[in-house]
């Protein structure tokens, strides 16, 4: 993956992760969700959108390369997701990020440093090295599925597909 990778957030946001800490502990709540997101791929080198939060069911067509966060309360976090890393771009409700992205259709973020915060992502921590010290490229992709078949037992496997299982 490119080394120059960066999380923007974009100015507004920050505002609206300011205003949900001041309106109470439930909202407070939705805007420490929304940080620890966006902490993870800055923080632990996740670049992945599936394996830094829940998604959303529906994916979003109105704005390309549209990624939208479930967090707690039925907030959404928006961000982008670009070919240097992701721009987070919204929080709020689910009405309110509808309405945000029908209003914001099409746009794209504005990424430079006195409009967003701006910060490199972190280099994934566990790289795999070949014998001659360099690294491995099958280790640096992720293996979502082995990760969660790793505890699945012939047992688990059994009540799953119990009607594909002679007796």
């Amino acid at each position: 993956m490119n080394e120059s990778l960066h999380v923007y957030q974009d100015a507004n946001l920050v505002k609206q992760l300011n205003t949900l800490m001041k309106k109470g502990a439930g909202t407070a709540q939705v805007a420490r969700h929304a940080q620890a997101i966006i902490d993870r791929i800055t923080d632990e080198g996740i670049h992945d959108p599936k394996l830094i939060g829940r998604l959303t069911r529906n994916g979003e067509a109105r704005i390309r390369n549209c990624v939208k966060f479930d967090l707690v309360r039925s907030y959404r976090l928006v961000g982008k997701v670009l070919d240097h890393g992701i721009a987070f771009l919204y929080v709020g409700s689910h009405d309110e990020c509808d309405h945000w992205i029908r209003n914001n259709a099409g746009a794209e973020p504005v990424l430079d440093k006195k409009r967003s915060i701006v910060v490199a992502v972190k280099k994934a921590a566990a790289m795999e090295t070949t014998a001659d010290g360099e690294p491995d490229a099958d280790s640096s992709e992720f293996d979502y599925d082995e990760m969660l078949l790793r505890d699945l037992t012939e047992q688990d496997l059994r009540k799953i597909f119990c009607g594909l299982v002679k007796r």
